[in-house]
């Protein structure tokens, strides 16, 4: 059989726990797996293709003065010919002990849930409720000019990982509020902003999948510079 060399078995190690670890996330990312060599370095390197932001690539492999695995994260336009790193790239690497394969892509996922944040925010998971039936909250909302929220409260809501937004009515104005939760036991959590929005009211179905798209909407634009952010990291 032929015999891989130190650093391409350090490479598919590193490679093999990631996706591993990837496994219990539910995303709509995409992956390839290329080969790199340098004469120098050499192991594969991982692009990340998402459906909103820019590509990701993670480079792994042993350092060419030790036995350390040597990991690169940075943007698809650090990447050059042959799938190398250029060297704005090298400046960022980390470096990890030998064999230490759970901290080194524990460092990676860190990153890549970062860059691609609204992948791991909208998920399969959310929680809806209202107070009131249907026919109850078409009629709180024909009349939401004469109305404030101390009336009503949160007539619906529609909750996201760590974002969620609710049905109000502000100062006679019917809307949506959305807020984010502060920490991961959700006891504590910001009113981020609010805007006039008509449901559609012809179910609950129909209005719940109104929230969900306003809410997603908002997630998108609240991560838009972020997301716009040329990164090196």
């Amino acid at each position: 059989m032929f015999e891989k060399n130190r650093s391409l078995k350090v490479s598919e190690n590193f490679f093999i726990a990631l996706e591993e670890k990837l496994k219990k996330y539910h995303t709509n990312l995409n992956y390839y797996l290329g080969a790199f060599n340098n004469c120098r370095e050499q192991g594969y390197m991982l692009e990340i293709y998402p459906p909103h932001e820019d590509s990701l690539c993670v480079w792994a492999c042993e350092c060419r003065n030790s036995d350390q695995i040597m990991v690169i994260v940075a943007l698809q336009d650090c990447k050059a010919q042959n799938n190398m790193f250029d060297d704005k790239a090298f400046d960022v690497a980390k470096y990890y002990n030998y064999n230490d394969y759970d901290k080194a892509t524990d460092y990676v996922i860190s990153l890549i849930k970062k860059h691609f944040k609204r992948e791991f925010l909208i998920g399969n998971s959310f929680k809806f409720d209202t107070k009131y039936s249907i026919y109850d909250i078409e009629r709180i909302c024909s009349d939401a000019e004469n109305l404030d929220y101390e009336d009503y409260h949160d007539i619906a809501t529609f909750e996201n990982a760590n974002y969620f937004c609710d049905l109000i009515i502000l100062d006679g104005k019917l809307g949506l509020r959305y807020s984010k939760y502060l920490n991961d036991n959700k006891d504590d959590f910001d009113n981020v902003y609010f805007e006039e929005y008509q449901p559609n009211l012809t179910n609950e179905v129909t209005l719940m999948l109104g929230m969900k798209e306003q809410l997603e909407n908002f997630i998108d634009k609240e991560l838009e510079i972020e997301f716009n952010k040329k990164i090196n990291i």
